[in-house]
C-alpha cells in the first residue's frame, strides 16, 4: 500500500487561496505576493524551461531597474547564472515571485528588509552590475516580506481542528444571528436603497441562505465584472505608485489570477442586490423564507 502524499507548503497555500477568510485580510500587494507563492515553483521547472522563461522575465526586469547589458554575451551569462542561483538557493519561489521581487524593490515595498547603505537608506541599487550579489540582495529581502505575508495568511486560516466543537445551542445561536443579519440587510436595502457593509463571510452566508430557498441563482462572474475589478485594482496601484503592478496587470488583463477572488465577491454582491430587488418587485417578505427560531 502506498502512503498518501503529504501536502507540501505550496499545495496548502493553493488551497488557502479558496478561503475568503484568508484572502479577505490581505491588501492588494499582499494578495499578489500570496498568489505568486502558489504558482509553479522554480524547483518544478526543467533547466531548459527555466532558462527560456528567465530570458523573457529578465528582459523586462532589466528595463524596469535601469540595467543595460553591454552585449549578447553579457545577457546570456546573466540568464544562465541567474538560473543557477534560483535552482540552487530559491527553488521554493516561483517565477512570479522572482518578477514581483524586483517590482517591489523599485516601488519601495522591500525597503524595510533591504540592507542599509552608509547614508542609512535602503540599498536597492544594482550599480550597473546585475550579478549574484544583487539578485540575492533583492530576493532575500523579498523572501522576508513574503514570509510575513504568508504568516498573516496562515494566522487568518480558521483552525477548526484546534477549536472546541460547538454545542447544538451555540450552532443554533450563530445560525439565528446569520439569519438576523441577512434580514436586516434586506430591509436596509428595501428602505434605504443600498446594502449595508457585510463581512465577506456574512455576505456569503446571506446569499447561500437565499439560494437554499430558491431565491438566488448560481453566481456567474462576467467579463464586465472582471474588467471593473481590473480597473479598480489598477487605479489603486497607480494611486499608491506601484508602477510595476500597473504594467503587469495591464498585460495580464481581466483574467489575472490575483483578480479572481475580488471579481467573485463583486459578482456575488451584484447578484445579492438583484435578488433583493426581485423580492421587492414581487412583494416577497424575507421572513416568509428565512425564519428566526426561538
Amino acid at each position: 500500500m502506498i502512503a498518501p502524499q503529504r501536502p507540501t507548503a505550496v499545495m496548502m497555500r493553493r488551497e488557502m487561496v479558496k478561503n475568503p477568510a484568508v484572502m479577505g485580510v490581505l491588501g492588494p500587494v499582499e494578495k499578489a505576493v500570496f498568489l505568486a507563492s502558489t504558482a509553479k515553483t522554480i524547483a518544478e521547472y526543467s533547466g531548459a524551461d527555466l532558462t527560456a522563461e528567465l530570458a523573457v522575465a529578465l528582459k523586462w526586469i532589466c528595463k524596469d531597474v535601469g540595467y543595460r547589458a553591454t552585449d549578447d554575451g553579457d545577457t546570456q551569462y546573466l540568464i544562465i547564472r541567474t538560473a543557477e542561483i534560483l535552482k540552487r538557493y530559491y527553488g521554493d519561489l516561483s517565477l512570479k515571485d522572482f518578477r514581483m521581487a524586483f517590482e517591489m524593490s523599485i516601488t519601495g515595498e522591500l525597503d524595510e528588509f533591504l540592507p542599509k547603505g552608509r547614508d542609512g537608506q535602503p540599498d536597492r541599487n544594482h550599480y550597473q552590475q546585475f550579478n549574484a550579489e544583487y539578485v540575492c540582495k533583492i530576493l532575500n529581502a523579498y523572501k522576508a516580506r513574503r514570509g510575513w505575508i504568508i504568516k498573516k495568511a496562515n494566522d487568518a486560516t480558521p483552525k477548526v481542528e484546534q477549536e472546541k466543537p460547538l454545542t447544538p445551542e451555540e450552532k443554533a445561536l450563530y445560525r439565528n444571528e446569520s439569519r438576523k443579519q441577512c434580514i436586516y440587510a434586506f430591509l436596509h436595502f428595501k428602505y434605504r436603497g443600498w446594502i449595508p457593509r457585510l463581512t465577506p463571510i456574512g455576505e456569503m452566508l446571506c446569499y447561500d441562505m437565499l439560494a437554499s430557498v430558491g431565491l438566488a441563482d448560481e453566481i456567474v462572474v462576467t467579463l464586465d465584472e472582471q474588467r471593473a475589478i481590473l480597473q479598480r485594482t489598477i487605479s489603486e496601484y497607480a494611486r499608491r505608485g506601484f508602477v510595476g503592478d500597473v504594467n503587469r496587470l495591464e498585460k495580464e488583463g481581466p483574467g489575472a489570477s490575483e483578480l479572481q477572488h475580488d471579481s467573485y465577491i463583486y459578482a456575488r454582491r451584484k447578484a445579492l442586490k438583484r435578488t433583493f430587488a426581485y423580492m421587492i418587485d414581487n412583494e416577497l417578505q424575507i421572513t416568509d423564507y428565512i425564519k428566526i427560531n426561538g
